[in-house]
């Protein structure tokens, strides 16, 4: 995925001049490997895309216990620890665990549009509101689904993912042990069969 390709076609610009301004701003970083690259309780000021890779939030608590909060694996997947100008500190961490290419836009960039180019709104909202839509389709699926349904919809929505990184994750972000998910492997496998 190109630049133009995350400002044409999924989070289109049809304002010529911010269109030129924020793609001439927007950064392609390269990542490691289980890179953190927002860290939980740290500052928090560039909303990242993704552009290739896999790329988990996680929460570490105080126990030392880490949670997989999301899984993100789609180009133009929003990449943020706290989406929004106000928040100083990432409540997660945000750990490429594949090599992953990303599109990087300082904060204080959005500000800056938002004030000089009215349609920066609109992009900021379609931003929102695609993060805001995903999370909540997790939270129907973690509290309404069985343990089966579950990883159905894991591999409906994450395809390919199983293969790419930690199983421990994936049962991490189902809400379930290793030993269930694998458990669950095993029965759909069989049932395939």
């Amino acid at each position: 995925m190109t630049k133009k390709e995350l400002y044409t076609n999924i989070y289109p610009i049809s304002d010529q001049a911010f269109y030129k301004e924020i793609t001439s701003h927007t950064e392609t970083k390269k990542l490691k490997k289980n890179t953190v690259f927002v860290k939980q309780e740290e500052s928090d000021n560039t909303i990242y895309f993704l552009k290739s890779g896999v790329v988990i939030a996680s929460e570490i608590y105080p126990s030392g216990k880490k949670i997989c909060l999301g899984i993100y694996d789609k180009p133009g997947d929003i990449l943020v620890g706290g989406l929004g100008p106000n928040n100083l500190y990432s409540p997660v961490n945000m750990e490429a665990k594949t090599i992953c290419e990303v599109f990087a836009i300082p904060m204080e960039d959005i500000q800056r549009y938002l004030v000089e180019y009215p349609e920066t709104v609109f992009f900021y909202n379609k931003i929102m509101t695609a993060e805001y839509e995903k999370q909540w389709q997790i939270k129907n699926m973690l509290y309404l689904d069985s343990a089966e349904d579950r990883y159905r919809w894991f591999l409906e929505n994450y395809p390919g993912t199983i293969d790419k990184i930690n199983h421990e994750i994936i049962a991490s972000f189902l809400h379930m042990s290793p030993v269930t998910l694998s458990r669950v492997r095993r029965k759909i496998e069989e049932d395939i069969v």
